[in-house]
């Protein structure tokens, strides 16, 4: 049976992705540059003001013109959201325990389809790819740790993964969703969570991987449910002292809200890698990217240099490949696909980063981040870029596909020089 509530929240999510109008709103009313989600805003409440106290004031005073959705963990970020009438929204901003209230923007993911894998080899081997290397016939060679990222949960915070593809070996699972669907129905997180934690193409190959879908099936969320998703990932951690990589491959017009909740995420331990953005410019311009305490990735390509399309500036810490990469995908449980982005290039910084923390243990986000850009290489024109530590006895052999569109199955033999080669053919 459909309640008042229900019926509210679903006409808010009918309308949820307008323009900003240049309407008359309090003066402590944040507006958000280009979509919001229409009629909900986020309210920060002041850190010495006892949130639960304001919420039932103002549903009180208020009664169905404020319609309470998000409620944040105060120690995590002191804020929540709600759906507010217009009628009612000075009557919110005046409540004197109120820090400002901010629209709820939409943030999308970001990147466009391409051909073939190479990354692996560039963050476990020192010095650039030979020059003219082709992403589409080289095999690569992988040197990895079976052991990387043992005992670390990677939060992918995104459309969801495909947690059934033979790439997770069992090791992916459902966690939270702030949407109506728990499926991957776009393969944008599956394909990061491919290259930070699968067994064929990712990174830390014994880590868990946790699926938080904040992001809907074409790519976008409000602020409200990814801040929502960024909670649970702190509640998460803080229940079971697992030590928690997050990896965000997002972004949008600079944020507020949800810079403070990044930001108040990393100084609960959660170590948190966000993508620099595909705009070709500062990442000055874009949240989460410019956030401080976070871990920006920007992107190259196999040539070693900067991808035309990525972010760059002071905030950017390292660079990872992100042009032409090779991962899981949405559709079967050996589906790959080849996508490029600044997306692309974060998952393998997340997963660097999960398997530094099985061989260091789980450090506070500054000292690991720390100890990453240490150990990083740099390309000809001075670009950072992820190392794992040095090579164990096991590696890996990767050939790249020839058509991104395609799935691709893999054959396993083990050499005398205990080596594992993987052909991957599309």
């Amino acid at each position: 049976m459909f309640t008042s509530f229900a019926l509210t929240i679903i006409t808010a999510i009918l309308a949820r992705e307008v323009h900003a109008a240049p309407t008359s709103i309090p003066s402590n009313v944040q507006p958000i540059q280009g979509s919001i989600n229409h009629g909900s805003y986020i309210v920060k409440v002041l850190d010495t003001a006892d949130k639960e106290v304001v919420i039932d004031s103002l549903q009180r005073s208020l009664n169905t013109l404020f319609i309470l959705v998000h409620d944040y963990d105060s120690e995590f970020f002191n804020a929540f959201s709600a759906i507010v009438d217009p009628s009612a929204l000075n009557t919110v901003a005046s409540n004197p325990n109120i820090e400002y209230i901010s629209e709820d923007g939409i943030l999308r993911t970001s990147a466009t389809q391409a051909t073939a894998p190479w990354g692996l080899q560039r963050i476990s081997h020192q010095g650039s790819l030979p020059r003219n290397s082709n992403p589409n016939n080289l095999v690569y060679t992988y040197d990895y740790s079976p052991r990387a990222g043992q005992d670390v949960n990677v939060y992918v915070v995104d459309t969801g993964i495909n947690i059934n593809h033979v790439n997770f070996a069992g090791r992916a699972s459902f966690g939270y969703s702030a949407v109506d669907t728990t499926e991957d129905g776009n393969g944008h997180g599956t394909h990061c969570a491919g290259t930070a934690v699968g067994s064929l193409y990712g990174v830390a190959r014994s880590a868990r991987v946790v699926a938080v879908k904040v992001l809907d099936d074409d790519g976008a969320g409000s602020t409200s449910d990814i801040i929502a998703g960024i909670d649970w990932v702190v509640r998460q951690y803080r229940q079971t002292g697992v030590a928690a990589v997050m990896s965000m491959s997002f972004g949008g017009p600079v944020n507020v809200p949800l810079d403070q909740a990044v930001d108040a995420a990393v100084k609960m331990g959660v170590h948190a890698v966000v993508a620099a953005g595909n705009n070709a410019r500062d990442a000055s311009t874009t949240s989460p990217a410019h956030v401080p305490s976070a871990i920006t990735v920007g992107a190259t390509t196999i040539a070693d240099a900067m991808a035309s399309f990525s972010n760059y500036g002071p905030l950017v810490d390292i660079f990872a490949p992100g042009q032409n990469v090779i991962s899981s995908w949405i559709g079967s449980k050996t589906a790959t696909k080849n996508i490029s982005g600044t997306s692309m290039a974060t998952p393998h910084v997340a997963g660097v980063l999960a398997a530094l923390i099985s061989q260091h243990g789980n450090l506070p986000p500054a000292q690991l981040r720390a100890l990453l850009l240490s150990m990083a290489d740099r390309t000809k024109s001075g670009l950072p870029v992820p190392q794992l530590p040095a090579p164990p006895r096991t590696a890996v052999d990767i050939s790249g596909a020839t058509d991104g569109a395609a799935d691709s199955e893999a054959e396993v033999a083990e050499s005398t020089d205990r080596r594992r080669r993987i052909s991957g053919r599309a």
